[in-house]
């Protein structure tokens, strides 16, 4: 599983169409092949900064993901009214113990 997580903060006045923008990708990368999880939320602490999650099975799905229209436009018309950003990515594998539990 490929985990990715940080975030992205914008202006003051760009806050209402960011969150509308926010909204719109979430609801279209939930439904991607292979979304595990996916999510953003604005930090009580720091206005204006969105934190997000996203949880896929696979490295390939995520790129399939990445070149999804609606990812394209999301960027095009929001990054570069970023202020702030940090993203991390994970490789997530899953142990078992020995005793099969």
């Amino acid at each position: 599983m490929l985990v990715i997580s940080g975030f992205l903060s914008f202006k003051p006045e760009d806050r209402d169409e960011v969150l509308e923008g926010l909204l719109a990708v979430s609801e279209l990368s939930r439904q991607d092949a292979g979304c595990v999880e996916y999510w953003w939320a604005e930090e009580i602490e720091r206005p204006n900064t969105f934190r997000f999650f996203e949880a896929w099975e696979t490295p390939e799905l995520f790129e399939a993901h990445r070149k999804m229209p609606y990812e394209d436009a999301f960027n095009e018309r929001y990054l570069p009214k970023l202020i702030g950003v940090d993203a991390n990515v994970y490789a997530v594998t899953t142990r078992t113990s020995a005793t099969g539990a």
